[in-house]
């Protein structure tokens, strides 16, 4: 896949080095592989521009694409190497200001690898998004590897009535591989703020092999989890949109891989949770319930990024 520089109204300052910047990201530093990628989003007369960008190590954004109009900025952000082996630690920062609406996404999953260097590898992600912002984060999934030592931390900060749609999703190992994650760690948190008050807090500590792999009240066998947040009260009965999502599951249930998915309604917050064996499935559902809930919340239809069917 080629990669495009941002446009030129962006400013963008690349380092190739460890610099000062590392010191503001706990856990980096020079003993391992740092990549680093931040950028800030605006709004002018209502259309979504790219500001400054700054990125070392092998973290890049493809050119933004606007399908559906300037006023909504589609962003893919690459990792050209595809993985993380020990020591390895990408960091990710996403600031949208002045009313910016941005969609973003990855092309491919990401990889947490076998570990054998005994230092952690992970994703750090800061998130901010300013009053009257708009973000749809919609990246596809993390796979974390057996024997890997993973680090996976996403906060998302929001301000007064900016809105947050968007999920997460992790594989503990490979299912249809039948490589299992029987051993290694993952730590995971998300959390999600708005004006300094958490909305959803929740962080996971596993290390296989585990019985929480098994237990009815952790992941019952399933080997793929995932977590859907809108920071808004979407809806005050939740049994209209419970059954077309039985629909769903007696769909993907027919070819015998079967899902569970959960939706709560909590003040000013709506969860989704949903455990799985196959990852194309469950972001398949992940997307229908975006598909079935962008009108109501952001005021427009559907477009799915051209990256998911390609």
């Amino acid at each position: 896949m080629n990669i495009a520089a941002p446009l030129p109204s962006s400013s963008t300052v690349v380092s190739s080095g460890v610099g000062p910047e590392a010191a503001e990201h706990p856990g980096l530093d020079s003993r391992r592989w740092l990549a680093r990628f931040s950028a800030e989003f605006s709004a002018q007369h209502g259309d979504t521009r790219l500001g400054k960008t700054q990125h070392f190590g092998p973290l890049r954004v493809q050119r933004p694409f606007f399908p559906e109009g300037p006023e909504c900025l589609h962003f893919y952000l690459l990792h050209p190497p595809g993985g993380l082996v020990g020591g390895d630690q990408l960091s990710i920062d996403l600031t949208l200001q002045d009313g910016a609406h941005v969609l973003m996404t990855t092309p491919s999953a990401g990889k947490i690898y076998n570990n054998i260097s005994g230092i952690p590898q992970g994703q750090h992600v800061s998130i901010s998004v300013a009053e009257g912002s708009v973000l749809e984060y919609l990246p596809q999934e993390n796979i974390v590897f057996d024997g890997a030592d993973g680090q996976l931390t996403t906060t998302i900060d929001i301000a007064g009535d900016g809105l947050f749609v968007g999920w997460e999703i992790t594989c503990l190992g490979r299912f249809e591989s039948e490589q299992f994650f029987e051993q290694g760690q993952l730590t995971q948190s998300l959390m999600l703020r708005r004006d300094g008050l958490p909305l959803f807090s929740d962080r996971l500590q596993l290390s296989a092999p585990s019985a929480l792999q098994a237990s009815h009240v952790g992941f019952q066998n399933y080997h793929v989890f995932g977590t859907f947040l809108i920071n808004r009260t979407v809806m005050t009965d939740t049994n209209e949109l419970g059954e077309k999502i039985i629909a769903w599951q007696e769909d993907v249930n027919s070819s015998h891989q079967q899902l569970i998915v959960a939706v709560t309604q909590k003040p000013d917050v709506f969860i989704a949770r949903i455990l799985g064996n196959k990852a194309e499935q469950v972001r398949n559902c992940f997307e229908q319930l975006w598909a079935q809930l962008r009108s109501d919340v952001i005021g427009k239809q559907p477009c799915a990024p051209r990256i998911w069917r390609t």
